[in-house]
């Protein structure tokens, strides 16, 4: 639904509303893919910025690597498989090199896509279409004077290659952050910043808010016992790796875990590798919720929602709640959709 109240908004006008906090945590390029895992899994966030060069001095910005450039990452690695299996049967680690061993520049090098680099002078409706239509999670935004842009034209410019607290950014490790890199001062937006945005001028943007969830989701058949060709999904007799390797496969952030009658547990999400070391590889070959269990990790209670729920409703409780995303569920509690962060975006359009 197009929405002209957006029109007259940019890049800089999300920036002056989220504020401009000054960068906390980095990974360089040396550092691996283990450390990257552990800083996030500590401070709840999935997305850091990488630096290269070496001293103290001598810091040049390179992009920002997330935790899905990390499960990708894991996901391929051709000895993941034998690993787990090894630390399945022995119950210790081979004390092999493993894929958390590699580095973050190895990461950052094995990926398709870049952070793509944006003006503050791009329109909003510019930057919506970005993340809901190409599927960007987060962009780049320079400028050489943050209150003098002078990347006008720079738009469509690229860079190569538990417990959550309210008002917080999901993504604060990359949207939080504000570094100086060659002259030019680089700061992170993320998706769940524009949808917060969008939420603080709900006054202007009508009856567009009313619209029906089931207008905005892409409701998929009900979920039923052993059924396949429905939502992908899986269940708690699944292992974490195959839920790993399906989410990579589908493209999707997160999945529904399901009992036997297709109810919704729980949701596994890419977010659960974070914690995750080279003697607890073997978690992976457990079902999903002894993955959880062995990593210490908390079985959330998902946002579920109903089909009489209006967008409005859906995005207040998504900023309420600090979540990422909302299952809809039918009357015996099985998913039919997921309604994302870029759904949302996307309804804007």
């Amino acid at each position: 639904m197009k929405t002209w109240a957006l029109e007259k908004y940019t890049v800089r006008d999300v920036l002056e509303y989220r504020g401009h906090p000054q960068l906390q945590h980095t990974v360089r390029e040396s550092d691996t893919v283990e450390d990257a895992l552990e800083l996030m899994y500590a401070h709840d966030i999935v997305s850091l910025p990488v630096f290269g060069g070496s001293g103290q001095t001598d810091q040049a910005f390179v992009d920002i690597v997330s935790v899905y450039d990390l499960r990708d990452y894991i996901t391929n690695s051709q000895g993941l498989k034998e690993e787990v299996d090894f630390q399945i049967l022995s119950g210790r680690a081979s004390g092999k090199p493993t894929v958390l061993d590699d580095t973050v520049a190895q990461v950052v090098k094995s990926r398709k896509h870049a952070s793509r680099e944006v003006s503050m002078r791009m329109p909003l409706e510019q930057l919506v279409q970005l993340f809901a239509t190409y599927g960007q999670h987060r962009v780049l935004v320079t400028a050489t004077d943050m209150d003098n842009d002078t990347h006008a034209n720079d738009d469509n410019a690229q860079v190569p290659n538990g417990t959550r607290k309210r008002g917080v950014s999901v993504d604060s490790g990359c949207s939080s952050a504000s570094m100086q890199s060659n002259a030019h001062t680089v700061c992170g937006l993320t998706q769940y910043d524009v949808v917060r945005f969008i939420q603080h001028h709900n006054h202007e943007l009508g009856s567009s808010l009313d619209t029906p969830i089931l207008n905005v989701a892409r409701v998929h058949a009900p979920l039923e016992p052993s059924a396949r060709g429905h939502m992908p999904h899986i269940t708690i007799r699944d292992t974490a790796l195959r839920a790993l390797v399906l989410l990579r496969d589908s493209h999707n952030s997160a999945l529904p875990v399901v009992d036997a009658d297709g109810r919704l547990v729980t949701e596994f999400a890419a977010t659960m590798l974070r914690g995750l070391t080279a003697s607890s590889i073997g978690l992976l070959g457990k079902p999903v919720l002894a993955y959880m269990f062995g990593l210490r990790m908390p079985v959330l209670s998902p946002y579920i929602v109903h089909e009489n729920f209006t967008l409005s409703q859906v995005m207040s409780g998504l900023l309420r709640m600090n979540c990422r995303r909302a299952w809809l569920v039918d009357r015996e509690e099985r998913p039919v959709a997921v309604i994302s962060l870029t759904d949302v975006l996307n309804h804007f359009l």
